[in-house]
Parts: structure tokens; C-alpha cells; sequence
């Protein structure tokens, strides 16, 4: 069909339509007179630039996202970058109304530059982590990213966060990526939250909490000891995380700059190497 058609069937401008031909969002065959010809799959797919574009993302995002048959994945990406995006804008409005209620100017500075590192590094997070196990991951580390940022050692564990992050390869199959996707589609951040506090608990009185939960946590370590465990896709995750960890430079790189960046991130780690003590004294034989 011919680009009017289009034009109405879309509701799009003549220039937008050409605007995503040039940007290569859609290729139209062109017939030896010059005329593009315009399929129903272009059309489709312009339907589907127009929602984006409304939706406020960039040709760029919009490229990626209807490319290599990964558009729900890639949206969910993007959807969680967002979410980052709309806190920040939201706190950011909260320092205009600081600024415009007589705050001081160099205050509100420092504390623009400390939302930009964070966002930073979240942003880097999701990247480096994709799925549901990068939004957990995010959430997880972004309470300890709200401190300024006043030494230089600081700065020098801020840097070796990003050049970790912006190189490290999170490399698992597809397989355990759905599955990982799977097994957390339903956790909201509400539901994180609520998994964090409980851990907060656990780490904080690791001795109370193996009273008050030890036939639960004994039930958990033996099925994790079976042959059955082994079988399952949990493990294989566990194995491959255990890997990565080991390997990737995650646990002497990223975790010993995030203790310097951050004297609450050095604090929780220091809690909880002292649960573990704890959890090993009375399970010697479990491997955490």
C-alpha cells in the first residue's frame, strides 16, 4: 500500500512514517518507479512505534525492543529503568521545592550529584543483571546508596563500581534466565521489601532466629541435600550464581568497593558475616 494509506491507517504524519524509514524501524520494499510499497507487517509494526512513542520511549529503545524477537523482555527492561527514572524525577522535584524554600544552593548540589551516582549505579545494575533477578538485585543494594560521597577512597570505590558493572558478564543460559523470570513474575516490590526485612531480622539475631525457625530451616536444608534438589532448575541457578561469584570478580571487586562507598552497605556485610559464624557454629556441616 502506499504511504497516504498508511498515513491513516496509523494515524501518523507523512514525515513520522519517514522518519522511521530513515531510522530504520521499518523497510519498505521500493518498486522500480521509486514508490516504497508498505506491507500489513509495516503497518503493524508502525501501530506499534506510535504506542512507544507515546509511551515516551526514544528510537533508540524502541529499535531494540522490536528486534530479535525479544520485545517483552527488552519492554520489561525498559519499564524497570522507568521506574528508576521516576523516583529520581521525583526526588528531584522535592529538592526544587527545598531550593525554592530557601535551601542552600551548594546543599542542593552534593545532594544532586548523590541521586546521579545512584541512579548510576542502579541503571548499571539492571543492565548488568537482566530479568526479575537484576529488579531484585537493584532493590536490594539501592538502600545503600543514599550517602554522600566525601573521600577520596569513596570516589576511587564509586569508579570501581561502574567500570565493574559496565564490563562484568552475567552469563547464564536462557533456560534459567525464564526461569528466574518465572519463578519471580509475581514479586512485586512490596514482596521484596518483605523478603529484605526478613533477612534484616535474621541477620541482625541470628541465634533467635534459628530458634524461632528451626524446623522450617532444617526442612529447607535437607531437601537442598536431596537428590531431588539436584534435579531441579534451582540448583542448576544456584550452581551458576555460585560460579559467577567466584569468578567474575563480584566478590572481590564489586562487594569490597560497595563496603567503602557505602558505611551502611560495610555495616549490614559485617552483620552478616557474623550470621553466618553463627548459622555454621550450629551447622557445621551445611555449606551456606
Amino acid at each position: 500500500m502506499r504511504i497516504n494509506e498508511v498515513c491513516r491507517r496509523c494515524a501518523l504524519t507523512r514525515k513520522a512514517v519517514l522518519y522511521y524509514v530513515e531510522q530504520g524501524l521499518i523497510s519498505p520494499a521500493v518498486e522500480e518507479n521509486g514508490y516504497r510499497d508498505f506491507s500489513e507487517a509495516d503497518v503493524a509494526d508502525l501501530n506499534k512505534i506510535a504506542v512507544l512513542r507515546k509511551l515516551g520511549l526514544s528510537v533508540a529503545d524502541i529499535s531494540e525492543a522490536l528486534s530479535g524477537g525479544r520485545t517483552t523482555a527488552v519492554l520489561k527492561a525498559l519499564s524497570r529503568k522507568n521506574l528508576i527514572e521516576q523516583k529520581v524525577l521525583q526526588e528531584k522535584q522535592e529538592l526544587l521545592t527545598e531550593l525554592a524554600e530557601g535551601q542552600d544552593w551548594e546543599r542542593i548540589q552534593e545532594k544532586l550529584r548523590q541521586l546521579e551516582r545512584r541512579q548510576t549505579i542502579l541503571e548499571r545494575l539492571l543492565l548488568a543483571f537482566p530479568g526479575n533477578y537484576g529488579r531484585y538485585i537493584c532493590l536490594h543494594f539501592a538502600r545503600y546508596l543514599n550517602e554522600p560521597v566525601v573521600t577520596q577512597e569513596q570516589q576511587a570505590a564509586y569508579d570501581t563500581i561502574i567500570t565493574f558493572l559496565d564490563t562484568v558478564d552475567f552469563d547464564i543460559s536462557e533456560e534459567l534466565q525464564r526461569y528466574i523470570d518465572e519463578a519471580m513474575a509475581n514479586c512485586d516490590e512490596a514482596f521484596m521489601e518483605r523478603l529484605s526485612v526478613e533477612m534484616d531480622t535474621a541477620v541482625r539475631d541470628m541465634e533467635e532466629y534459628l530458634v524461632e525457625h528451626r524446623e522450617s530451616i532444617e526442612n529447607y536444608m535437607a531437601f537442598k541435600q536431596s537428590e531431588e534438589y539436584r534435579n531441579t532448575p534451582a540448583y542448576q541457578l544456584e550452581q551458576a550464581l555460585r560460579k559467577f561469584q567466584r569468578t567474575s570478580g563480584y566478590e572481590e571487586v564489586f562487594l569490597p568497593a560497595m563496603r567503602v562507598l557505602s558505611g551502611s552497605y560495610r555495616e549490614y556485610h559485617e552483620e552478616l558475616m557474623k550470621a553466618d559464624e553463627v548459622f555454621l557454629r550450629k551447622y557445621p556441616n551445611y555449606t551456606i
